[in-house]
């Protein structure tokens, strides 16, 4: 048993000596790569040379379709959070008329015949087809714009805002409903009307144009594929650009409806009706709890990656060919290149000049100048990651600070206006409030144009000077020079320049050189020293004397005398001269640089 145990173990299975060592490693794979002629040897080596470099580059296109798509839903996004931040200065511009109204006498007596000629101006005034509405707690109507006032008023259907209103003793706005008429759809901004106790008796409700918020999203619509949609509370559309009014009133894809009930901002993917995928980004009112939502086609965002795929693809397979036709004519010198490229491929990026530029093949060097090329692209990327981060970062920082600047304005705008003349008259301060409010809009519209970074000063100039400007009044001139080119204006200083402006020009209409046909305005802006220090000069002639500093100082007096040099920074000097021919106003700052604002003065000079 013994003997027949050890023969077992010497003894070998029939053919095993035969047989090849296994495959424990690369080496014996490489060892039989070895055996192959020199033609499949190349064959190899430029499948090994061209396929990773293929895969990379569809890797690259990859990667840079997945950083465009990050990149349009930022863009997306930070449109949307702008939208409604422009939405919500509708609403509010519209619920601060409807306020003032509740609180005039005619709202708290309840005088129907006073109160609808006030709600006629306000609605005239804001030139829509908006309606005014007032309603007791069960929704009938007791006042309406849009009927006669002796016609038969209907009951409101929808009574959920009101309640709402009634409860909270707060204004309110609703979500899309079905008005009165058959088929339309409407929103209503409502307010309550107190009795003299402080008691809520009534609702002073607006139902403005849906078409106004068509117009909001129209200006920001670029025609570039996108769509912009305003919904409500329950996701339902409101307004949309591209205009599909079949769309209004129907609610969101349900695969977007977890997303919009979370509430907040984000960014998440849909369909549209069409089953077409979008990039959507989603961003909230502040106040009404309506949101604004920017969808990206991703077809738009995917065509150009298929496309740089496939011609990715084909170069790459063109080269291959002719490697594998021309690989048995070189093999010879073909060794040394590919060793060469190797050393290049695995050298950091930061080592890559410092290799040697040929490498004795033609294809193996441009091979070698691509690998260059995608090491600097990726040094540049992450400068330029690096960098975008930072604008991020200071753009969110800037719009935080500008918008809490605004809603700080709006307020000290409300309340000088309200402590003025026009206080004790509703119509007048609706007036004049509303135009000031139009003034500071004019002036955010152009910091957005310029992504709040400085401005021309000619279209400082020109914001706040519009409504005189287009059409043009030939008494007022405007003249900016272009030698040297006027220093451009900060943010800050820009809206602190078109409020003053506006008041200046609203005291000509009223009591100076504008308030006759002979009077003349002139508005000059130069720079001195290199362009280092703008000035604008605003100059009246040929209206009524000027007898002299006014006694009573009103908020446009106090506005340039006191805020704007404040406004205008270190080293600036506002002067208002109270001249018999007519007064005179000369603003001196000092701007921080900013070249592209500089460069796009100098063009359009």
């Amino acid at each position: 048993m013994t003997d027949a145990a050890g023969s077992g173990r010497a003894e070998a299975t029939p053919g095993q000596a035969d047989l090849p060592p296994r495959p424990r490693d690369a080496a014996w794979t490489l060892a039989r790569a070895a055996r192959l002629p020199l033609r499949g040897r190349m064959a190899l080596l430029v499948l090994a040379g061209t396929l990773p470099l293929l895969a990379f580059n569809l890797g690259s296109i990859h990667a840079d379709f997945r950083h465009e798509r990050d990149r349009a839903g930022r863009q997306a996004l930070e449109l949307a959070r702008g939208l409604a931040l422009a939405v919500e200065g509708e609403l509010r511009t519209r619920m601060a008329s409807l306020e003032v109204l509740a609180l005039s006498r005619a709202a708290r007596r309840g005088d129907l015949a006073d109160l609808r000629a006030m709600a006629e101006a306000v609605v005239a005034q804001h030139a829509t087809d908006a309606t005014i509405l007032l309603l007791s707690e069960d929704g009938q109507q007791w006042l309406n714009t849009d009927l006669p006032a002796d016609a038969p008023l209907p009951v409101r259907g929808t009574l959920d805002n009101q309640r709402r209103v009634f409860a909270t003793g707060q204004a309110s706005v609703s979500d899309l409903y079905g008005g009165s008429v058959p088929g339309r759809l409407v929103v209503a901004i409502d307010v309550p009307v107190r009795d003299a106790a402080g008691r809520v008796r009534a609702v002073l409700a607006m139902n403005p144009s849906l078409a106004t918020f068509d117009e909001v999203l129209r200006r920001q619509h670029q025609g570039n594929g996108w769509i912009i949609t305003l919904l409500d509370r329950g996701g339902r559309r409101i307004a949309r650009a591209p205009e599909n009014d079949s769309l209004r009133g129907a609610p969101m894809p349900r695969d977007f409806m977890p997303a919009w009930a979370m509430g907040g901002d984000g960014i998440v993917t849909t369909t549209t009706p069409k089953g077409e995928a979008l990039l959507a980004a989603h961003a909230r009112l502040p106040g009404a709890g309506w949101g604004v939502v920017v969808a990206v086609p991703m077809a738009e965002l995917t065509r150009p990656a298929w496309r740089s795929a496939l011609t990715s693809t084909g170069v790459g397979l063109a080269l291959l060919l002719v490697g594998l036709g021309v690989a048995h004519r070189v093999s010879l010198s073909v060794t040394r290149p590919i060793a060469a490229l190797r050393r290049l491929a695995a050298a950091p990026d930061s080592d890559q000049g410092k290799l040697a530029r040929a490498t004795g093949l033609a294809e193996t060097d441009e091979v070698a100048a691509a690998l260059r090329e995608e090491a600097r692209r990726r040094i540049d990327a992450t400068a330029g990651l690096k960098d975008s981060e930072r604008r991020l970062r200071l753009v969110v920082a800037e719009l935080n600070h500008r918008a809490k600047n605004a809603l700080a304005t709006v307020q000290a705008l409300a309340l000088q206006t309200a402590r003025g003349e026009a206080g004790s008259d509703p119509a007048r301060f609706a007036s004049e409030f509303g135009a000031r409010l139009q003034t500071l809009s004019r002036a955010h519209d152009l910091l957005t144009a310029m992504s709040w970074e400085p401005a021309a000063l000619s279209d400082v100039v020109r914001a706040g000077l519009a409504p005189w400007l287009e059409p043009p009044d030939p008494r007022l001139s405007f003249h900016c020079a272009c030698s040297p080119v006027p220093p451009p204006a900060s943010p800050g200083q820009a809206q602190a320049i078109v409020l003053a402006l506006h008041e200046l020009a609203t005291n000509a209409v009223k009591h100076g050189a504008l308030s006759r046909p002979g009077g003349r305005v002139a508005v000059t802006c130069w720079a001195e020293e290199g362009g280092a220090v703008g000035i604008i000069t605003w100059q009246e002639s040929g209206g009524p004397p000027v007898p002299g500093p006014p006694a009573r100082r009103g908020f446009g007096t106090r506005l340039l005398e006191r805020a704007l040099a404040k406004d205008l920074g270190p080293g600036s000097q506002v002067t208002l001269d109270f001249e018999p021919e007519g007064v005179r106003a000369t603003m001196r700052f000092l701007p921080r640089r900013n070249a592209a604002a500089a460069e796009a003065m100098a063009a359009a000079c």
